[in-house]
């Protein structure tokens, strides 16, 4: 547009202004009690007659801004989708603009179906927890649940993928309500299961009550997968395809029916492809340095499933089944080449350790639930749930050690092992949970036992000119049985509108008991445990209007060693380099409180202090002279001081956008001679922008960033981020999607640390293929009409996770 052409629109828009009448600006607010209601339509009326002056719209925040309003006196109509209508008082324009107080408006609990209009926000701010709506972020596209996480506000994975919430590990994974009976690799191979078209979101809980399990020292990530809402037979097909070193495919398929009386589900994922990551170590013991290179390459394949139904027998009782597996499926080879330097100063190696190993893999389980739920209209709810679920795994690996003369090249010598290493866990759980309207709050009660019963075997095999023997003194098998007996109580209640509390306690009854066989007798051999232990919880919120609100929490929380922790197998990448479990490792406790302050519902600062006692620290130890290995010890005590902001915002209505930040100061307080203790300032950043353009399309962008910081208490990382981008385009009535993305576009997401405990330091590095461009077709076909679901949990809630991991 040329510069005549803008003073020219300029011109004649003042003209106009000055010769019609003049006008004034209305502005208001319309929000819950809990959070704002976007996309309201807001009807100024004249007082006269009930016309229609003027009509807007409030954006994400529940604000809105109307002008071209004369003066007159006039009312406003405000409705939405899930909202009772609202309607103000009179009002006058008078020679000014008018600031109306906000709208108090109140969900439509009796709405029976809707037409779907309405876009949620890509983060969600609540008072006790962070939502992240994986199906509204574009950059979620061919990703699977395990990145998902990566992307998630807050969150951080190291380099053994533990989960970092607001500087502190030990986080509880749960799926719908439930925490996973895996973890470590196992876990990470079943979020790989996962598909983002599989997931509608995922919460952040900080701070739970004492409904939930007390494990998770760092609090709760609830992955919510997909159900369904909408009335009679609806389904979603969805296709991807991306590349970054290699190629990767994936695809799901959903299907639902619902009826006033049922409502008949089932879903399937799956995805293929070849997977790259690299691992860089300088190891320096004793004098000698070890300088190890490795690369991998894995071909994986997942397919993940579910099927269940719910009865409505009659509004106040509900029954449900529900049947779930996933199957994990890899394959591949790791090249290590290990410089062997007698002293740090040399410059050729001694020696050269090359270990080609290779090996198969298979992860799959099988769970089902069983669900009962009661709901009358006097505040009495009662639910029930039974599960059951079997976890196996297979693995198959040849490990080979060719040892070369580091001056000649020449053949030394050479030691090949093969380890098969079978594992089986067997998982039962029920739990009830009833809640009533008492004392002008409601108290809640509930009960759980849980039973986990598994079977490690450890077979290890020499292998000479290609012969294989079994090494009875190194082979062995560990079993471990464990028992939780919990009960609980919870009593929530407002005062008047501004003031509210919650306390609540939980006690649970823990047995354990590990046993090792093996031919070579040790105190490892046999660990039995019980113990009690009470986790209180409570908040406190304060609301002075409907823009401040204040809450301030606190709870205890528990993190047991996962079951693969405890296990004493060891498992090498070469001979001189391996992993071992600590059947002595006890839980570590954490203390945790937290002050927030939220400003109309959307902007969150929140300042937390947690104390974490008997932390499980991730320690390279040495075995020998040239033999090193991680473990994971009870060396010190952990401080974490966190402050976070939390800030989405429209700045146009075709741009919206979220900011995370997280400031925390780590220390570490040894008990352990060994363990150096450590300080660290660290600061993490979640950003993401979202446009709507011209044409249909939708850009977004968003990144996440993390300055030096401390992984397991003893790793010091450098800075490390990741910046996405993605486009969307929607066609045949939004039913059909198209989107492109890019993730890790710099590819600077990959890990460099250094360590030391007692006599070996190390300096590290290591990533995997997170640089992709991803293409992902969406289909959503039938009925588009909603029918408000209910709320379903299943009572595994926290034995899911601990086969292995965070």
């Amino acid at each position: 547009m040329s510069l005549s052409k803008v003073v020219s629109l300029f011109a004649s828009l003042f003209i106009l202004s000055v010769g019609s009448a003049q006008t004034f600006t209305v502005k208001g607010n319309a929000s819950t009690e809990v959070e704002p209601v976007p996309f309201a339509n807001i009807l100024v009326k004249s007082i006269k007659d009930s016309a229609v002056v003027k009509f807007g719209i409030t954006d994400t925040l529940g604000d809105f801004t109307i002008s071209g309003i004369p003066n007159g006196d006039y009312f406003i109509q405000a409705s939405a989708v899930g909202i009772t209508k609202y309607v103000t008082e009179k009002f006058t324009v008078n020679g000014k603009d008018v600031e109306l107080a906000p709208f108090p408006m109140t969900p439509d609990d009796q709405l029976a179906t809707v037409q779907v209009v309405k876009m949620r926000p890509i983060i969600e701010i609540h008072p006790d927890k962070t939502v992240f709506n994986v199906d509204n972020t574009l950059n979620a596209t061919g990703s699977n649940g395990f990145d998902l996480l990566r992307k998630a506000p807050g969150v951080i994975i190291d380099n053994s993928n533990n989960i970092i919430v607001e500087g502190k590990a030990g986080v509880q994974v749960y799926i719908d309500g439930k925490p996973s009976i895996l973890a470590g690799d196992d876990l990470i191979n079943f979020l790989k299961t996962l598909q983002a078209a599989d997931i509608d979101n995922i919460e952040i809980i900080t701070q739970p009550s004492s409904k939930y399990d007390a494990a998770g020292g760092a609090g709760i990530i609830n992955i919510i997968l997909k159900r369904d809402k909408k009335l009679g037979t609806n389904g979603t097909i969805t296709a991807g395809y991306a590349y970054g070193k290699n190629h990767h495919g994936n695809g799901s398929i959903s299907l639902n029916h619902r009826n006033k009386k049922a409502n008949i589900y089932t879903s399937y994922s799956n995805s293929f492809g070849k997977n790259w990551n690299f691992f860089n170590m300088e190891r320096t013991q004793f004098g000698s340095l070890y300088d190890t290179e490795t690369i991998n390459n894995n071909y994986t394949g997942s397919h993940n499933g579910k099927i269940g139904a719910d009865w409505f027998l009659n509004p106040k009782h509900t029954i449900g089944v529900l049947a779930s597996g996933s199957y994990f499926d890899s394959r591949g080879e790791g090249n290590t080449v290990t410089n062997i330097f007698t002293n740090t100063s040399d410059q050729t190696p001694a020696q050269i350790l090359i270990a080609d190993n290779s090996g198969t893999g298979l992860n799959y389980n099988v769970a089902g639930n069983v669900n009962y739920q009661f709901t009358d209209t006097l505040g009495h709810e009662f639910s029930m749930d039974a599960d059951y679920a079997i976890y196996k795994r297979e693995a198959d690996n040849y490990q080979p050690n060719l040892y070369l003369d580091g001056s000649t090249q020449d053949t030394l010598f050479e030691n090949n092992y093969r380890m098969l290493t079978p594992t089986d866990i067997s998982i039962f759980a029920v739990k009830a949970d009833y809640a009533q309207n008492l004392w002008k709050g409601k108290l809640s009660v509930g009960a759980k036992f849980s039973l986990v019963n598994t079977d490690n075997t450890f077979e290890f095999f020499d292998v000479q000119d290609g012969v294989e023997t079994k090494n009875v003194d190194r082979s062995n098998t560990f079993l471990y049985q464990e028992n939780i007996n919990a009960a609980y109580l919870n009593y929530a209640r407002k005062f008047g509108m501004k003031w509210s509390i919650q306390a609540g306690l939980r006690a649970e009854h823990t047995r354990s008991f590990g046993d090792l066989k093996s031919t070579q007798s040790t105190a490892e051999d046999s660990v039995r445990r019980e113990y009690i232990n009470l986790f209180p919880s409570a908040g406190i919120t304060y609301m002075p209007n409907r823009k401040h609100m204040w809450s301030l929490t606190f709870s205890k929380r528990i993190q047991r060693p996962n079951y693969q922790s405890l296990n004493p197998f060891v498992n090498q990448s070469t001979e001189l380099s391996f992993m071992k479990g600590n059947p002595f490792l006890q839980p570590q406790y954490a203390y945790n409180t937290k002050l927030s302050h939220t400003f109309k519902y959307r902007f969150t600062t929140s300042l937390s202090y947690s104390y974490t006692e008997d932390f499980f620290a991730q320690v390279t130890d040495t075995l020998g002279v040239d033999k090193s290995f991680l473990t994971s010890l009870n060396v010190a005590d952990q401080s974490t001081i966190n402050l976070g902001l939390s800030l989405p915002f429209t700045i146009k209505p075709w741009w919206n956008v979220y900011l995370s930040v997280n400031a925390f100061y780590s220390s570490y307080l040894a008990n352990d001679p060994k363990f150096t203790p450590i300080t660290q300032q660290t600061v993490s950043f979640y950003g993401q922008n979202s446009f709507l353009l011209p044409g249909g399309f939708k850009l977004e962008l968003s990144g996440w960033f993390s300055s030096p910081s401390v992984w397991g208490g003893t790793y010091r990382t450098k800075s490390m981020g990741s910046f996405d981008a993605a486009i969307e385009k929607k066609f045949l009535n939004d039913r059909l999607s198209l989107r492109l993305a890019g993730s890790d576009i710099f590819f600077t997401s990959f890990w460099q640390a250094d360590a030391e405990f007692g006599e070996v330091a190390f300096i590290g590095s290591g990533g995997y293929e997170s640089q992709r461009i991803k293409f992902n077709l969406t289909y959503n076909f039938g009925n588009r009409e909603v029918k408000k679901t209910r709320d379903r949990k299943t009572s595994l809630e926290d034995e899911d996770k601990r086969t292995g991991g965070e």
